[in-house]
């Protein structure tokens, strides 16, 4: 290597490596956290485990009747009891709408009615007063939106509980704890930016800081790899057989950086790709209207009420219905077909997941109905068939997406993505060696600047 084009290396390490070593060191750290405490979440089994069990003699409305109680399209309905009282759940292409199932009057939701099903999901919790948000650090997700505003809830428990109820359907949609909010500011928060102010309705200065951050740390990482393989000398040593020139800290960083600085490149390089910098790895999305199309049509509410009672009680105990008209495959496989001008290869009904159609912290929505179609990018759709909801789409660069981020980023493929026990150990263990490189370099960075030029 050339002697100006080695000082360049070493000088854009030096002072890259200075400016964005704590970044750094904080993606590796805050990705460990991650890996055991994701970001507070409801997810489905702990919501329906809180819920009473249906009681199908209150019911005295259809879906089809209740239906016709909420605005505009809709997408999805769940059968729930709250207050003692059934209630439908409808999921709008816009907003949450929730209707009695005992009398088919809309759900209006007072302060009264979101203290009471806080009460019933943290039964004999001392609760706090109930205070309108439209977001806070906890609910900065997009998933909200339909519930919003929120009804935030303080409660006086062990655990430091907040309830977040919505103001649309009057249910619990998100709960957090002491504990996730405590691990949160050290995990997801710092390594996605996930800072309310960022995340509010203009995301514009949040997406700048995910595009341009990770820029110098990639530089940074880039031409040590190449300072580090040229510094190495595994056959012409250097004095007492080491291969490298460095000591203290320093060789660490090398040792360290030869070890694990191509997975730190790989992980920096792929979860800034994540977020499309100037269109990379973007994700394919929906055709245009494909969503209102088959909101509007695959979704049939039940329109028989006495049969969705017979279905209840033939499954006693159940806390959670969907009381739709499940979708034939080929039903939906000729509206997927006139959606995207392409014949059908292959439609069927899977009761398994796939590498492209799998759950990671939540399962899948299982049984799916999986269309392939005759096009040369082999698009894949995948589809609740008892709503008609999109479950995914696949092609060529949802795949791409699929394996680089999905791949690199959480090492989430074959066989690891089996073994989720082996894999957790493994990004752990490369973590921590992570931390170690970012950390090296960090005192490196703070001797160099603290070091006194002579007089």
């Amino acid at each position: 290597m050339k002697a100006p084009l080695l000082r360049l290396l070493h000088l854009a390490h030096r002072w890259l490596g200075t400016a964005s070593g704590v970044l750094i060191l904080a993606w590796f750290v805050s990705g460990l956290v991650m890996l055991y405490v994701p970001f507070p979440k409801l997810d489905t089994d702990e919501r329906v485990s809180r819920q009473a069990v249906l009681q199908p003699d209150a019911l005295a409305v259809s879906p089809a009747q209740a239906a016709t109680a909420c605005p505009g399209k809709l997408r999805g309905a769940r059968l729930a009891m709250a207050h003692g009282r059934p209630v439908y759940h409808f999921t709008g292409t816009e907003a949450a709408c929730s209707v009695w199932a005992d009398t088919g009057a809309p759900v209006v939701v007072t302060p009264e009615l979101a203290r009471a099903a806080a009460q019933a999901f943290l039964p004999g919790a001392k609760l706090g007063t109930a205070e309108p948000i439209e977001r806070d650090q906890w609910t900065i997700y997009s998933t909200y939106r339909p519930h919003r505003p929120l009804l935030r809830i303080p409660v006086d428990d062990a655990a430091g509980s907040v309830l977040y109820v919505s103001s649309r359907s009057g249910e619990v949609v998100a709960h957090t704890t002491r504990f996730e909010r405590g691990w949160s500011w050290l995990g997801t928060v710092p390594h996605w930016l996930y800072f309310t102010p960022l995340r509010g309705d203009d995301t514009s200065l949040w997406r700048q800081l995910v595009l341009w951050l990770p820029v110098p740390a990639l530089l940074t990482v880039a031409a040590g790899l190449a300072l580090g393989l040229q510094r190495l000398r595994l056959r012409r040593r250097y004095p007492r057989g080491q291969v490298t020139p460095y000591r203290g800290w320093k060789r660490w960083h090398h040792l360290l950086g030869l070890g694990v600085g191509g997975l730190a490149f790989t992980w920096l390089l792929s979860g800034w790709l994540s977020n499309h910098p100037f269109g990379l790895l973007e994700f394919s999305g929906l055709p245009k209207g494909a969503a209102q199309r088959l909101a509007g049509v695959a979704f049939s509410p039940e329109d028989d009420l006495a049969l969705l009672k017979r279905q209840l009680t033939a499954a006693p105990g159940g806390r959670e219905a969907e009381p739709a008209l499940p979708v034939p495959p080929q039903t939906l496989a000729g509206m997927i077909s006139a959606i995207e001008g392409q014949p059908v290869a292959q439609a069927e009904l899977i009761h398994e997941a796939d590498l492209y159609h799998y759950g990671r912290r939540n399962p899948a929505v299982l049984p799916a109905v999986r269309i392939r179609l005759a096009d040369p990018e082999q698009t894949t759709w995948y589809i609740d068939p008892a709503s008609g909801r999109v479950l995914g789409r696949v092609d060529a660069a949802n795949r791409l997406h699929r394996w680089v981020f999905n791949g690199l980023h959480r090492l989430d493929f074959p066989p690891l993505g089996a073994l989720p026990t082996l894999r957790d150990g493994l990004i752990t263990l490369l973590c921590l060696l992570g931390a170690a490189l970012a950390t090296s370099g960090c005192v490196i960075g703070m001797r160099r600047l603290r070091r006194r030029r002579p007089q």
